[in-house]
């Protein structure tokens, strides 16, 4: 009986998406949409130059195997988000059977998961994955051969030359050293409450309690990119992979560490 209703719980949710909370939709309210209808859009603040959105530059499915995944992986640099995803059924299977965690995102949301494609911070030529999971925490473990599991669709933003790599590495770097592996997961961020400091400036704004959307979105910010969608300091709002891959944005001029902990302007 429990069974039962678990799964007919799942079949609602899964067949009435839409009209979760805990989702990614445009139509449904968010708490932080409040907030973010009196702050303007930082892209609208910007001169033409300093724009930025993301576009669309591959798709890859599962079923097109391994030689698949080599030609869409070759069309990877660096800069490029990755956004995942499982088939409703087979992620709610996951989530609402067994109970598996990591499934959660991939039921309700569009993109279950989130990686950023950055040079290796040790100095290597290799491209690896930056992000974050209740597993490990915040880390660059993954490589390209291991994103044959799930579909993806990947992201390129536009003038990725424009991004403070220096700094984007600091905050790579740090952030990795601070985390405790996945008990340093914002559980509760993953639900919109709670999140980590997605705006940080200075190498001790750098904390824990990150997920995937928003320890890209606070590393982007950290070196000198302000996305449209996450430009609230609101603890309710939940911050998905979407989210960030449909986000204009601008590009500041980056500080270097010394100059934000001085204050300087």
């Amino acid at each position: 009986m429990r069974n039962l209703i678990v799964i007919c719980a799942g079949a609602i949710c899964l067949i009435c998406t839409s009209g979760c909370l805990i989702n990614d939709s445009a139509i449904i309210p968010k708490p932080a949409w409040a907030e973010r209808a009196f702050l303007p859009r930082p892209s609208r603040l910007a001169e033409a130059e300093d724009r930025m959105e993301f576009g669309l530059i591959a798709e890859y499915r599962r079923s097109t195997g391994e030689e698949g995944l080599r030609r869409k992986t070759a069309l990877l640099r660096e800069g490029d988000l990755i956004a995942a995803r499982l088939g409703k059924i087979e992620a709610g299977m996951d989530f609402f059977l067994k109970w598996k965690k990591y499934a959660a995102g991939y039921t309700f949301l569009k993109y279950g998961h989130l990686d950023l494609v950055i040079r290796e911070p040790s100095g290597e030529d290799e491209l690896v994955l930056f992000t974050c999971n209740g597993t490990e925490g915040v880390n660059i473990k993954r490589q390209f051969h291991d994103l044959g599991s799930r579909d993806w669709d990947a992201y390129r933003m536009k003038s990725w030359n424009r991004v403070n790599i220096d700094r984007l590495l600091e905050f790579v770097r740090i952030s990795i050293v601070q985390e405790k592996g996945g008990e340093s997961y914002g559980d509760l961020s993953s639900l919109g409450f709670g999140n980590a400091n997605l705006k940080p400036r200075t190498q001790v704004d750098i904390g824990g309690g990150y997920t995937c959307s928003t320890v890209v979105a606070a590393a982007l910010y950290y070196a000198g990119l302000e996305l449209d969608k996450t430009r609230g300091s609101s603890h309710l709002d939940l911050v998905t992979p979407k989210q960030i891959v449909t986000s204009k944005g601008r590009f500041t001029a980056a500080q270097t560490s010394i100059e934000a902990q001085d204050g300087s302007p």
